[in-house]
């Protein structure tokens, strides 16, 4: 299940954690176990178990975003994400696009798609808050519809 939002007392925050592997259980089981065959299987095409655990921190780490738990605020300043990778940061002034779809938000500080979006726009995947986020990112950016 999805941790719920948590609200400020001031109102004016938003705060939710998202970990796809948690919280798509028991699908993501299947996600896991496809990352274990393909580990046990560099390990036998390479000869040697160190091989497969190579493999195993590459994938984990190139997959981070599910297999290990993010922390999203909103808050009057702007968008704080906090990860194993480390934590990122976008004001609200800086946010120039708003798309909204069906697995989250996605604010990017350029006008039109860029091939720098994944690299300096924030993802803001929903975990049964679709509303509350599409909202409070509506109120402080003017630019959902």
């Amino acid at each position: 299940m999805p941790e719920s939002c948590e609200n400020a007392p001031d109102g004016r925050s938003l705060s939710w954690r998202s970990w796809p592997l948690a919280d798509e259980w028991p699908g993501s089981l299947v996600k896991a176990a496809v990352v274990a065959a393909m580990c046990a299987a560099a390990g036998v095409a390479f000869g040697g178990v160190g091989y497969a655990l190579l493999a195993a921190v590459f994938l984990v780490l190139s997959l981070a975003r599910f297999f290990l738990p993010s922390r999203f605020v909103l808050d009057g300043a702007g968008v704080t994400r906090r990860s194993a990778g480390g934590r990122g940061q976008l004001a609200w002034s800086q946010v120039r696009r708003v798309v909204v779809g069906k697995a989250g938000v996605f604010l990017s500080p350029f006008e039109k798609p860029s091939r720098l979006d994944s690299f300096r726009g924030v993802f803001l995947p929903f975990a049964g808050n679709a509303a509350e986020v599409t909202e409070f990112v509506r109120g402080k950016t003017n630019l959902v519809a």
